[in-house]
């Protein structure tokens, strides 16, 4: 790991809560549930604290990325029974995290409001921090140099090893200004994501520092022969936009995707990426993977 990212990561705060729900009647809910907490959890957030709204939700020049994330279950239940549990996080990076106590009003705000088209009543049961190596009760932060330390081995593989990708939400990528539906791309291209996705989030909430992501990016992995084996495949998810009035194309790559070779300097960025999510549209919960590595490494 390079001295950039090391002492980036230093600087790098997390926040990642998550939030337990018991839903007060029966009701159908989406399969695919980002777009409808997504929305949800806006429209809580704007009664709660409209600065915060702003921060989160509006409109921001230079391409300025959202610092914060909603992570839905992974299943894909529709109906639900009164009672039942109902779990999902969310992520607030950088800066941003001292929004917290916004969004922890927001969250009592948004038992009223209810999810999906019938606004099912529920009731927040517990929120809890998910760090590097535990869950524990109440708000907790982090850093990505914690996330790295506890998540690398000593010292990076040298020799050829394997390492996998399970995709856990769709993964939007675009190459060529065409969205990639079907063989993943090379595992420099999703460096080049982990690596777009660190240097935007940290260039407007943690630190603007221009050298230092000159030295990131010169400090990149420098990878050897590999070879790559998808058991990948197109989910595709369709949501309703109120902005838009229209159904808009939602879907991306899922499935696992797996490299052998020389790509142990790769690692460190991998377990990057799996806290920020990467691709597009990741404050709907999308982009999340879950990096496998061998037993000899873990």
């Amino acid at each position: 790991m390079g001295p950039a990212l090391a002492y980036l990561a230093e600087q790098f705060q997390l926040l990642r809560l998550r939030v337990c729900v018991q839903l007060q009647q029966d009701c159908t809910l989406p399969a695919f549930k980002g777009s409808m907490l997504h929305g949800w959890f806006g429209h809580a957030l704007k009664k709660a604290d409209e600065q915060a709204y702003f921060v989160c939700y509006g409109e921001h020049a230079n391409r300025q990325p959202k610092p914060y994330l909603i992570s839905p279950p992974e299943d894909h239940k529709i109906q639900w029974r009164k009672g039942e549990l109902l779990h999902f996080e969310l992520a607030l990076f950088g800066s941003a995290v001292s929004l917290v106590d916004k969004l922890l009003l927001a969250l009592k705000l948004g038992e009223k409001m209810g999810f999906g088209r019938a606004h099912t009543p529920f009731q927040v049961i517990s929120v809890s921090s998910v760090l590097p190596s535990r869950v524990c009760a109440g708000v907790e932060t982090f850093t990505l140099a914690q996330v790295l330390s506890q998540s690398l081995p000593a010292t990076l593989p040298i020799a050829d090893c394997e390492l996998a990708l399970y995709l856990q939400t769709p993964v939007r990528f675009k190459h060529h200004g065409r969205l990639l539906d079907r063989q993943p791309p090379e595992l420099e291209f999703w460096l080049n994501h982990v690596l777009r996705r660190l240097k935007q989030l940290s260039q407007f909430w943690v630190c603007d520092d221009a050298s230092l992501f000159d030295h990131l990016y010169e400090q990149r992995p420098q990878l050897g022969g590999y070879q790559l084996t998808s058991h990948c495949y197109f989910e595709d998810w369709q949501r309703y936009s109120m902005k838009a009035k229209s159904q808009l194309p939602f879907g991306g790559l899922k499935g696992q995707v797996s490299f052998y070779g020389e790509i142990g300097e790769a690692l460190p960025l991998l377990v990057v990426g799996e806290q920020l999510n990467i691709g597009g549209k990741t404050t709907f919960g999308l982009g999340r993977y879950q990096l496998i590595q061998p037993p000899s490494l873990a």
